[in-house]
């Protein structure tokens, strides 16, 4: 094939910064040029040539097209590397669409023939031969629910292929293609032993005696077959039977209905030998009492059992005749006449108490401190007499819109004084507000937030502080030149958060900075699959599904929450790997420069 001379007439060519043997970022057209991707399509091939402007020693010819992300992916002819693939270092090039002498040589050298298709062989080594059954095949005409089969040496016929036939022969395993024919799991049974659970069994005729039956379908005939009579060999049955049969009784009643006579029962029983008939007339009594006397005896219902006095204190009794008298008796004082749903306590103090319990049988239990809006209401915890802690309403006036009656905690003195307040949470916004230093309660063991719990903003006087003492650490050394060359095939983008732009639109706001799946790509590429997340500076998270969790009122405290996974940067670490590239270019760039003064001194 000749060349024309207009094969050359689009004047391409770019810059480029990036560096190393493999694919090349290009950087931008030339003044005066155009861009590859402005003049080539998508999978096009051409002649490239790249010449170095930093490191004039480095060049490069060769046949190339641009991948998804606009690279130069090369394919060298002739180069300074001897042919190979030149290492460039990350300093400025230019790549240019030009003829070379090795891509001239190929188009020239280009035969007519099929023969003398380059590469022609090779592309249709290993691919299927002519035959006569493919043939046979292609020649049936294609239709719905049919299937190809053969007929014959050579010839091929259709056949119906039902929805069931397919579900039949697209069984993967014998358990599948009995499910597609209805079979349960009664066909995969030894005839010799089918085990049967459940359901009922039809169409069978009665189990004969001499096979371990009874030869019958009803009881009487059964018991005919058996020779079995009622009355006889079977008790017939009956109601009052069946009950007491269900009766249950006691080692004590058993042993109670074995004794001879009245006075074995009571003294079985424990009851004394006093005589069972007679008159009690007046009973003796102590403690200061004036006797027991009884009228309309012997006492019955209707009776009357006199205390000729009232029974002391000391006797057990109250030394009163009336309610009031007793509870004055007593000590008791208003509180005793008040229900227990609702005791009403007004002034005073209850002193002396070593636990107080508040609880309700089947739903949620309050405990309830009133004041007035502007006042505080607090539980107070002392040592002694002195306050140590608060904790409750604030005094802040409630002055509309939530605002006010905040919730604290305040801390005391020795003496009893007010030190501060240690924690504050608004009533309106939720904000919480402490007074110290909010620590963990152990060191470099629990995080702030979590991965499906995040922090949106954090506003900060300055910045973290990360440990970075040498006792802490081990096998310090260089940065692995492999992760450092895999860095430069990071990229710097701009982006918008998807739930901003959901949110406010196209007044959501641009960001610039790193996208995870992105930076680890690029390190496995280098360095293989899994090596980004063995550094620190990679994060993968994931979570399990949270169920919604509400209180007795049907407020929720704990929303649903589907299970997920996310990666992120830990963004120190990915500019520590930044400048370290960076470094690298720039000592590139020193070493030119004194290259090239020394060059000119000489």
């Amino acid at each position: 094939m000749a060349i024309s001379g207009m094969e050359m007439a689009d004047l391409v060519r770019e810059v480029c910064y990036d560096g190393g043997d493999g694919p090349l970022l290009l950087g931008g057209a030339v003044a005066g040029y155009r861009a590859f991707a402005d003049v080539l399509g998508a999978g096009a091939r051409f002649p490239y040539m790249i010449m170095g402007v930093g490191d004039p020693t480095q060049w490069e010819a060769g046949t190339g097209e641009l991948d998804e992300a606009g690279r130069l992916v090369r394919t060298p002819v002739a180069s300074s590397a001897g042919g190979a693939a030149v290492d460039f270092a990350p300093l400025e090039k230019k790549v240019g669409l030009a003829l070379h002498a090795g891509w001239v040589a190929a188009v020239e050298a280009h035969g007519h023939g099929m023969a003398a298709i380059d590469g022609l062989a090779a592309a249709l080594d290993g691919k299927q031969g002519a035959s006569a059954n493919l043939t046979a095949l292609a020649g049936q005409a294609s239709a719905a629910n049919q299937m190809s089969y053969w007929t014959g040496a050579g010839a091929a016929g259709l056949t119906a292929l039902s929805a069931q036939g397919r579900s039949l022969i697209g069984a993967g395993d014998a358990a599948a293609a009995r499910a597609a024919i209805g079979l349960g799991a009664l066909a995969t049974q030894s005839p010799g032993a089918v085990a049967i659970s459940g359901g009922t069994i039809g169409g069978i005729v009665d189990l004969a005696v001499a096979d371990g039956g009874t030869g019958a379908s009803s009881a009487s005939v059964a018991r005919s077959n058996l020779g079995l009579a009622i009355g006889s060999d079977v008790q017939a049955y009956d109601a009052d039977l069946e009950a007491i049969a269900a009766l249950a009784t006691t080692s004590f009643g058993r042993a109670l209905l074995t004794r001879a006579d009245a006075a074995g029962v009571r003294s079985y029983i424990g009851a004394g030998t006093s005589s069972t008939s007679g008159t009690v007339t007046s009973v003796a009594m102590s403690g200061g009492t004036t006797g027991l006397s009884v009228s309309g005896g012997p006492v019955t219902g209707s009776g009357t059992l006199t205390l000729g006095g009232t029974l002391a204190l000391a006797s057990g009794g109250t030394g009163a005749t009336s309610a009031s008298g007793a509870r004055g008796a007593l000590g008791l004082g208003d509180m005793a006449v008040q229900a227990a749903s609702a005791v009403a306590i007004s002034g005073g103090v209850v002193a002396g108490l070593t636990s107080l319990q508040v609880s309700h049988p089947s739903s949620t239990a309050f405990s309830y401190i009133d004041s007035l809006a502007g006042q505080y209401a607090l539980l107070r915890w002392r040592s002694g007499t002195a306050g140590r802690w608060d904790m409750g309403k604030t005094n802040g006036a409630e002055s509309g819109s939530n605002a006010g009656s905040d919730f604290a905690l305040r801390r005391f003195a020795d003496g009893g004084t007010v030190l501060g307040t240690a924690l504050t949470i608004r009533r309106d916004t939720g904000e919480v507000q402490v007074g110290g230093v909010l620590a963990p309660a152990s060191d470099n063991s629990l995080a702030l937030g979590g991965a499906a719990l995040r922090w949106s903003i954090v506003y900060a006087g300055s910045g973290t502080i990360s440990t970075s003492d040498a006792r802490e650490k081990q096998e310090m050394d260089g940065i692995d030149p492999g992760l450092i060359e895999a860095w430069g095939e990071v990229r710097w983008v701009r982006y918008r958060f998807r739930a901003a732009v959901a949110e406010k639109g196209d007044a959501a706001r641009w960001h610039v900075g790193l996208v995870a799946q992105q930076v680890r790509d690029a390190i496995d590429a280098r360095m293989g699959d899994g090596a980004a997340q063995r550094w620190g500076l990679l994060c993968h998270d994931a979570w399990d599904a949270q169920a919604e969790a509400r209180d007795d009122e049907g407020i929720v405290v704990r929303p649903a929450r589907e299970a997920g996974e996310r990666w992120g940067l830990r963004y120190e670490e990915c500019l520590a790997l930044e400048a370290a590239w960076q470094r690298r270019a720039i000592a590139a760039l020193a070493d030119r420069v004194a290259a090239l003064e020394a060059g000119h001194a000489g």
